[in-house]
């Protein structure tokens, strides 16, 4: 165990995990809709390492796969997701990182935005596309259709 190929092989076998964790925590995050939800799958991941690691009599070299699996889930899971909620709230402010999961997490929008992401719904309109406004738009207009016949108007 003390070999420099079973570290180097232990450590490959970590970090791919966690790549692997990454994703499926990613996949995970953007299922969930609520911050419960959130929650719960923190906890399974949290119990499954546990119950992996706890009962299952892993060779040594295999321990890596569920150490691994956990981290990468956990962040996986917070990047899925959209918002920082809990310790990462915490973490980012500390790091000044991922502004857009504090503001979203500060204005409250996170679970509207996933349960339309989740049911397929369109985004709200943020700009207004009604023709009340058109005053000023007429005045352009008015001087590029000018311009583009070569006539101008006499003052």
């Amino acid at each position: 165990m003390d070999s420099p190929a079973f570290i180097i092989c232990f450590v490959l076998l970590l970090l791919f995990s966690v790549y692997i964790g990454f994703l499926l925590g990613n996949w995970a995050g953007k299922r969930a809709v609520t911050a419960r939800e959130y929650w719960l799958y923190n906890l399974a991941a949290i119990a499954g390492c546990v119950i992996a690691v706890g009962l299952v009599a892993w060779p040594v070299m295999l321990y890596a796969i569920p150490l691994g699996l956990l981290p990468g889930w956990i962040t996986g899971l917070k990047m899925g997701y959209g918002e920082s909620s809990g310790p990462w709230k915490l973490v980012d402010r500390f790091f000044n990182v991922n502004k857009a999961h504090r503001d979203t997490a500060a204005q409250g929008t996170g679970e509207a935005r996933r349960r339309r992401t989740r049911t397929g719904e369109a985004a709200p309109d943020l700009i207004s596309v009604s023709g009340k406004a058109s005053g000023a738009q007429d005045k352009a207009d008015s001087r590029t259709r000018h311009s583009a016949t070569g006539k101008r108007k006499k003052r």
